[in-house]
């Protein structure tokens, strides 16, 4: 399995067999509506997109990009919430699943799993199981005691948003839900892509024991 950070909250896994992608922010979208310009260039372009699916976890500008989404291929599949699919049938995707949390399905040797997160819109956050691996992605969340229960799922590797802003955790919060979850690694992230919305990513690793920052595009 390879893991390759896109900044913000975006992945793009990718299996022997599959690739997913999991909230890739791709275009200027969010200055264009509210003023905030990426710090970060676009890590690809939409419209070379090959993946197996796209997971857009909630239905804001930086999960689910409507700036780059019309340039995607017709055909290409999403995985999202209720509010996320209805935007994207407005975009004319109409390959698109929509999960409730508890809910899973399955993508090429990819086994995806809707969990618990509380957020400013509906949103979920995503347990993938693949390659004897099992990673979790708690998107945007802001902090909740049941987001413990992800501990269950035994995840090897965390990934936690740790802005402290608009609907998200803070980095304290953070290191709470970290020392709840038992992972091997932690990897903070949402603190990179605007200035009025960043955090420094060392104010969790320096407390947390297995943690460390992912680059952008760096690939594990």
């Amino acid at each position: 399995m390879k893991i390759k950070y896109l900044g913000q909250s975006g992945y793009i896994i990718t299996t022997k067999k599959s690739q997913v992608i999991i909230d890739p922010y791709l275009s200027d979208i969010v200055n264009e509506v509210a003023g905030r310009k990426r710090l970060l260039p676009p890590p690809i372009k939409p419209e070379e997109i090959r993946a197996d699916a796209i997971i857009c976890t909630h239905n804001h500008l930086d999960h689910l990009d409507i700036g780059a989404i019309p340039y995607m291929k017709d055909s290409q599949y999403f995985i999202t919430t209720e509010e996320g699919k209805e935007k994207l049938l407005e975009l004319n995707k109409t390959n698109v699943l929509s999960l409730k949390v508890g809910e899973s399905t399955l993508v090429g040797d990819i086994e995806i799993t809707a969990v618990f997160a509380k957020h400013t819109v509906e949103a979920f956050g995503v347990i993938l199981k693949a390659d004897e691996k099992v990673l979790y992605f708690s998107s945007d969340t802001l902090f909740d005691e049941r987001l413990f229960e992800v501990s269950l799922y035994k995840p090897d590797i965390a990934f936690l948003c740790i802005n402290g802003k608009l609907g998200n955790m803070n980095v304290d919060e953070a290191v709470d839900v970290a020392k709840k979850l038992d992972a091997k690694l932690y990897i903070p992230n949402h603190y990179d892509m605007f200035l009025s919305n960043s955090e420094d990513p060392s104010l969790f690793t320096d407390r947390v024991k297995n943690s460390r920052i992912l680059e952008f595009l760096e690939e594990i």
